[in-house]
């Protein structure tokens, strides 16, 4: 929780990027299954960005930079998505969604490697397509267990948000994700397993250390990035990603 929260602050990375090989890590190793470990590790992820998240929506709604009329479009999207997400992230197994999270990751990791910007548009800012975007959006993040903003704060920039604004409108779509995806994954019992915390697929004592160390770790990221050259360290960061992405494919 505080090495996610902490890249969370220093590079503007999710931290489910983490939490999630760490945590079905961990729960292999103590002889859970894999298709348990993964689920539990995306939903637990999820459930902590509820933490994680709402410091930072707080920040940003007192600056007053997130639209509300984006995120009365945008958030039942993306927590539809979210939920949908969950529910299909069980269904098609650990091994299956070990090998989703491995693509996605790398993909990532790739863009922060090669320190690829978000396109920008000379447009007219307005969240289109948002009611194809949103649910794609919630449904691949909450698959893999991170917010989104790999992919939210892209499609706003390309819409023509400015950068302050597309980051505090992905943080806030983040928390909802984390929400819709958490309340799916906890209405699914996992067979077979019992283990202390545990509500349907999520962790919650988990979730709350989690959730509460990142929290504390994010703003002494944000500290750090303001002496250390972002640029170099999300290249170092992205090939750490695409190593992560190997070893879950594997």
């Amino acid at each position: 929780g505080a090495v996610a929260g902490l890249l969370a602050g220093l590079l503007g990375i999710g931290g489910g990027l983490v939490i999630v090989p760490a945590m079905s890590w961990f729960l292999i190793q103590r002889g859970v299954m894999v298709d348990a470990a993964l689920g539990i590790a995306v939903a637990t992820s999820l459930a902590s960005m509820l933490l994680t998240s709402a410091s930072a929506v707080v920040f940003h709604a007192r600056r007053g930079v997130i639209s509300g009329e984006v995120i009365a479009r945008l958030a039942p999207s993306v927590g539809v998505g979210a939920a949908l997400g969950a529910t299909l992230a069980v269904g098609i197994g650990g091994e299956r969604l070990a090998l989703i999270f491995a693509v996605v990751v790398g993909l990532i990791g790739l863009r922060m490697l090669l320190a690829i910007r978000s396109p920008v548009r000379d447009r007219a800012p307005y969240p289109r397509a948002w009611w194809l975007f949103g649910p794609a959006i919630g449904g691949v993040s909450a698959m893999i267990g991170i917010g989104g903003g790999s992919f939210n704060v892209p499609y706003l920039r390309w819409n023509g948000f400015p950068m302050v604004s597309a980051v505090a409108m992905a943080s806030t779509c983040g928390w909802i994700i984390g929400l819709g995806g958490a309340l799916a994954f906890a209405l699914i019992e996992v067979e077979g397993l019992q283990l202390p915390g545990l509500v349907g697929h999520v962790h919650w004592p988990a979730a709350l250390v989690i959730g509460t160390a990142g929290s504390l770790f994010a703003p002494l990221g944000v500290a750090l990035g303001h002496r250390m050259p972002a640029d170099q360290l999300g290249r170092i960061f992205g090939g750490v990603l695409i190593l992560v992405a190997i070893r879950m494919a594997l």
